[in-house]
């Protein structure tokens, strides 16, 4: 099942008002490759493209015969412009077929099952498949702007429109530049840069409060039982923490199973919970509040700002 996020990048075609979501790349023309088919005959095979470039949409002309026009103003062969909420694109003429860009938000990250269709979109540059409650394998948008592809433990870089298998079954990935999203003016931004964890762990090591210090406000989280993991993480980072920044906190994936007397699937589950938890916070980054290194099975919790305490004794 598909989830749309409502104010992602929208096309609507003014002959029948018919709404096409954007991705990261959308080719325009009458070519049967296209993503949106105009079959009109001053329209070129391929004659526009409309794209995704970190904090707005461009359209670019790719040399077509009869021209691209941003409301009455036809773009030089092969120019670009940028795209804003309302403006008109025009093909093969100003009084050509005709869209208007009708919502000007970033494309959202997703992977599409090619033998069902089935979507799975990201929550905060989290994707999870096949499905969240069998985390088998995540993609995961990083803060440097890339895409890891975790799977077996270990991550790897992905890139757009990708396939990748899970279980055998080709799913093909939709994946803007991650961490582009634009704030708003005026806005606190959460983010894991700016974030705190709080650890308060009891003497018998059975529960664990997580207190998450945002700019704006402190919030306890409701109980789960991954905290203990998060926390494991956190002392393993405070251990480390003479070596360089990029150096901190990394334990080997079966080295940290046997600390937390559990097994890889559980341990993925775990994570799993663990960035959705945070994604629900609207924290930016949270898929990254646990990191994979890419290419090893080695995993750390991916904040710096750390406070990790024993619980009080009664006195």
């Amino acid at each position: 099942m598909c989830y749309a996020k409502q104010d992602m990048g929208t096309l609507q075609r003014t002959s029948d008002s018919e709404q096409v979501q954007l991705k990261s790349r959308c080719l325009i023309g009458r070519a049967a490759s296209c993503d949106l088919r105009v079959n009109a005959p001053l329209v070129s095979s391929e004659h526009a493209l409309v794209c995704w470039v970190g904090s707005g949409w461009e359209l670019r002309d790719l040399g077509s015969k009869n021209g691209t026009f941003l409301g009455k103003q036809r773009l030089a062969a092969g120019g670009r412009s940028s795209l804003i909420a309302g403006d008109v694109v025009s093909l093969g003429g100003p009084d050509g077929e005709a869209l208007v860009l009708v919502e000007a938000g970033p494309p959202s990250a997703y992977a599409r099952h090619v033998a069902s269709g089935a979507v799975r979109l990201a929550a905060q540059s989290l994707i999870v498949l096949p499905e969240e409650s069998e985390p088998l394998v995540s993609v995961v948008g990083s803060r440097d702007g890339r895409w890891l592809l975790e799977d077996g433990g270990v991550a790897r870089e992905v890139v757009d429109r990708e396939t990748i298998l899970v279980r055998g079954e080709p799913w093909v990935l939709e994946l803007p530049e991650a961490g582009t999203a634009t704030a708003e003016a005026g806005a606190t931004t959460r983010s894991l840069e700016n974030t705190t964890l709080r650890f308060v762990v009891s003497q018998n090591e059975e529960h664990v409060d997580l207190t998450v210090v945002c700019p704006d406000e402190e919030i306890l989280l409701p109980p789960r039982g991954y905290h203990y993991l998060l926390a494991t993480l956190a002392r393993a980072r405070l251990a480390s923490a003479s070596l360089p920044p990029a150096e901190r906190g990394w334990l080997e994936r079966d080295e940290l199973c046997r600390m937390l007397a559990t097994d890889e699937l559980r341990l993925n589950v775990d994570v799993c919970r663990a960035r959705k938890q945070f994604a629900a916070l609207s924290i930016e980054g949270a898929a990254n509040v646990v990191e994979r290194r890419m290419g090893t099975g080695r995993i750390r919790i991916g904040v710096d700002r750390l406070d990790v305490r024993r619980q009080a004794t009664l006195s």
